[in-house]
């Protein structure tokens, strides 16, 4: 932390400036505690009209200012954070001239769009002609935006929609000065980058994957969704979009409606009595249901859910209908009473609902333009759990509340049974009814008057949860029996890695090539599809393969993940924009050229010749030809084995028993004398063309009282047993524990280069932006991850310490997945012992391969940590996890 925090500092002097600058003037100009001087807000703010009265100075001075202290807070946080980014990404003096340039632009185009719009009468940008802007909001995002253009697509695109989706809806639902700035402030940015920085890579603008049309919905959606909340908590909000506040939060009534509802004879106004169940928390809560139920649309448009586009239509199409009718009704605005006809009136106020009334339409419209993005169907069982319980749920409410208020003697009122059916719309929709209205059917009796003010909340609360959990769901696909399982087969026989066989075991899923020559094996875990090592089939497909897959995922909105790979794919992977971590440390022997002699098989002959002693043999079977004896002595070895765990068996690419079970598996067991079984092994084909090339150690178990050294002696004797069949075989790969390949350093930085891209280095180039032409990019070494060199010491071995600088979303991109590796390899070292195993395996001299783990997105990391947990460890329950957590 010391380290980043000391590396920002160095990088960043601009941004340190202009903080230190924003608070000498904040204690030069006031009491800490209280607001900027009106006449230094008008002698240094930037109002619409300085430029055009010549105080043009002003453009500059208002970056400055703050208000008051939250103002200070929040400059200082937007500094830090935007600013200090553009500067590491550009350097310091493009930095400092795109910032200037930005808020130059942003001022002369916010007095420009001020003035006309006040020309031409409309009043929202005529009111900010008084208004006072201060601080470095629409500088910094402009600066931000600028320099985007030198990172990868994929930042490129989350740093831009993010911070124009966020002033846009400040914009449209709050609408003051100052958010109108920020938004001139970040698309001013946007031009000036695209025309002083050259594009690296082609704009995701261009041609956007189903994937992103759906994120890019799934924003407009949630942003629509939040808008009115927003608007609803500001101060005075003047947005063109303002009054759909009224559709979120039911307004708190003024003084006439209070003296409307409650006639002056009574003088304890009954109806007010009672008043949280008309404006408190319930009332609230109940209006909030279309913001949470849009919110979980845009969830499920994010995943592709099919069902999710047509709920988020149907909603948008109502508050269209719905602002229209209580706009036009309840709000008195257009269609006036002219000589006894409602006629309608295109006058200020209908400009004024017109927005409010079009946009849910124009999202409809759009998200029905583009439904073809959404193919993701939810669980049927779920979703026919849901079309019973949700009608179900309403008619036990509405049962309840009729009990009640009939029990309670609500019949004897004013209005009679009239009140109970005016009364169930109040208590069951989120519209924003009229104070008078609710205070009219306002009942009396602790439990009707308990349902009626929280009631409708809690009913559309339990909704809202189901309806999210609908759309989280997908429809299960064919399991691994049948025919994918049958071809699946064919084509592991055909070709593919040390792991190929594992592919075959329950709890896969299958996808092929159009041609069926080729396709990847995949568990589906939290939206993630993580595949079980690399592509199948005929290897000349495989490319084509892992090509598909990933358009296959992007349609069915699954994060791919490729794990346990190999570098055999790894320049297809590259090129579509993935990022790689290892994983594993894959033991491979050269079998016909081992020859147990000399000093570094000490241990192995060791065991030989003590199984020898003993009369311990190594005796070769297929499960269905052993014994009963044998059978049940592998069973007990097993069970002792995962009882003595904190966890239970791991799965996904470490069998068990049931893996045994397989007659094309062949199983090695320790046998003495006796018959005891001392340790047994397991070893899965490797095929190539219909051949078996290889053989794959995966089960591996010994005896508590078996003799030390059991398992030297059984792969020992695998050694021999397949040298005459086999060129090498596989110990397979030794989770979490990595051991980089002895490569030249040449090598190594050159593999380095074409392994990573991500933030601002791009295939291998690292971006100079800096004026004194400083990379920002750091050397990485074959697994992807930052060189701990580097990372250590500030530098890299043979170069200055500038150039080993990592960029923020470099840094961001590299170490995550290591932190998450790092902390699952701590957490399950003490249960399952993986440094130990790859330390035994050391023993046999072996050659080493990586094993990878490519993903696209670092942004999905935190999920993609999850699915592979959740592969390994399916049954794990909480309690146990965390008894383990304890014990590490």
């Amino acid at each position: 932390m010391t380290s980043a925090l000391t590396d920002w500092v160095r990088r960043t002097p601009f941004t340190l400036a202009v903080m230190v600058v924003t608070v000498v003037v904040m204690f030069a100009t006031r009491d800490f505690l209280h607001p900027l001087p009106r006449a230094a807000a008008g002698s240094a703010g930037l109002q619409s009209t300085d430029l055009v009265t010549g105080q043009w100075w002003s453009f500059a001075t208002t970056v400055f200012l703050t208000p008051g202290v939250l103002g200070l807070l929040a400059a200082l946080a937007v500094l830090a954070g935007v600013l200090g980014l553009a500067e590491i990404t550009v350097g310091t003096a493009r930095t400092a001239a795109l910032f200037v340039s930005c808020q130059l632009a942003a001022a002369v185009v916010f007095t420009g769009v001020v003035q006309f719009g006040g020309a031409l009468g409309v009043e929202w940008l005529a009111g900010m002609r008084e208004a006072t802007l201060m601080g470095p909001f629409a500088a910094a995002a402009g600066t931000l935006m600028a320099a985007s253009r030198l990172v990868s697509v994929m930042w490129r695109r989350r740093m831009r929609s993010l911070t124009l989706a966020i002033a846009l809806m400040l914009t449209l639902y709050v609408g003051h000065a100052q958010n109108l700035f920020i938004l001139i402030g970040a698309v001013v940015g946007l031009l000036l980058g695209a025309a002083v920085f050259p594009a690296r890579v082609p704009s995701y603008v261009a041609h956007p994957t189903s994937r992103e049309t759906r994120t890019i919905l799934a924003i407009v959606v949630a942003v629509f969704a939040v808008g009115p909340l927003m608007a609803a908590v500001a101060h005075i909000p003047v947005g063109p979009l303002s009054g759909l506040r009224n559709l979120v939060v039911n307004p708190v009534p003024s003084i006439g409606q209070l003296q409307a509802a409650c006639p002056p004879v009574e003088e304890a106004c009954r109806g007010l009595g009672h008043g949280m169940g008309l404006w408190g928390p319930g009332g609230h809560l109940l209006a909030l249901a279309p913001m949470l139920l849009l919110l979980a649309c845009a969830e499920g448009l994010r995943r592709g859910n099919r069902l999710a586009l047509w709920m988020a239509v149907y909603l948008h199409l109502v508050i269209g209908v719905m602002s229209g009718f209580y706009l036009q009704v309840f709000a008195g605005f257009g269609l006036p009473l002219l000589r006894g006809r409602r006629v309608l009136s295109i006058n200020g106020s209908m400009w004024e609902i017109l927005p409010v009334v079009l946009v849910p339409f124009v999202i409809a419209a759009v998200l029905v333009s583009r439904r073809r993005h959404f193919h993701i169907d939810p669980n049927p069982a779920l979703r026919r759990r849901a079309i019973v319980l949700l009608p179900l749920m309403l008619g036990v409410f509405v049962v309840l509340y009729s009990a009640a208020w009939y029990a309670e003697g609500n019949e004897y009122g004013e209005y009679g049974i009239i009140g109970l059916l005016a009364s169930l719309p109040r208590v069951l929709l989120p519209y924003p009814f009229p104070f008078s209205y609710g205070a009219a059917v306002y009942p009396h009796g602790f439990f009707t008057t308990l349902l009626f003010s929280m009631g409708g909340a809690v009913l559309w609360t339990a909704s809202v949860v189901m309806v999210l959990g609908l759309f989280l769901s997908r429809r299960v696909t064919s399991g691994p029996a049948g025919a994918g399982r049958a071809a699946a087969a064919a084509l592991v026989r055909r070709g593919g890695d040390s792991l190929s066989w594992m592919a075959l075991w329950p709890g896969n899923e299958y996808w092929f090539t159009p041609s069926g020559t080729a396709g990847v094996a995949y568990q589906v875990h939290f939206g993630v599809a993580v595949t079980v090592g690399g592509p199948l089939g005929e290897p000349d497909d495989h490319a084509a393969a892992v090509d598909g897959f990933i358009d296959y995922c992007a349609e069915q909105s699954l994060t791919p993940c490729f794990y346990s790979l190999t570098n055999e794919c790894w320049e297809t992977l590259r090129r579509r924009g993935f990022h790689r971590a290892a994983v594993a440390t894959e033991t491979l022997l050269d079998v016909r050229v081992m020859e147990f002699k000399g000093k570094e098989w000490q241990n192995v002959r060791t065991a030989l010749n003590k199984a020898a002693k003993l009369q311990v043999t190594a005796t070769w079977h297929r499960y269905s030809t052993l014994s009963n004896g044998l059978r049940t002595q592998i069973h007990e070895i097993s069970e002792d084995w995962v009882s003595g765990q904190a966890l239970p068996e791991l799965g996904f690419t470490l069998g068990g028993v049931e893996e045994l079970k397989d007659d094309n598996v062949q199983i090695c067991l320790a046998v003495d004398a006796t018959g005891r079984v001392h340790g047994v092994t397991s070893w899965l084909p490797v095929f190539a063309h219909g051949e078996v090339v290889s053989w794959t150690l995966d089960f591996m178990r010994r005896n508590d009282d078996a003799f030390k050294g059991v398992m030297e002696f059984l792969i020992a004797e695998a050694v021999l047993h397949f040298r005459d069949q086999v060129e090498y075989i596989s110990l397979s790969g030794s989770p979490l524990s990595i051991s980089a390949p002895e490569v030249p350093a040449a090598a190594a930085v050159r593999e380095a280069g074409s392994t990573r891209e991500g933030g601002v280095a791009q295939g291998g180039a690292a971006v100079h932006g800096a004026a004194d032409g400083a990379a920002y990019g750091a050397p990485l070494d074959a697994a992807g991850a930052a060189s701990g060199t580097a990372r250590e010491r500030g530098a890299a071995a043979d170069g200055p310490a500038e150039a080993a600088f990592v960029h923020p979303l470099v840094a961001l991109e590299g170490t995550s997945m290591e932190r998450i590796l790092a902390l699952l390899a701590r957490t399950l070292e003490p249960v399952y012992g993986f440094a130990s195993l790859a330390n035994f395996k050391k023993r046999f001299q072996p050659r080493h391969r990586t094993l990878y783990m490519a993903y696209q997105d670092p942004l999905s990391l935190p999920a993609i940590g999850r699915a592979v947990g959740e592969a390994y460890m399916p049954n794990v329950s909480v309690r146990g996890l965390a008894r383990l957590l304890r014990r590490t």
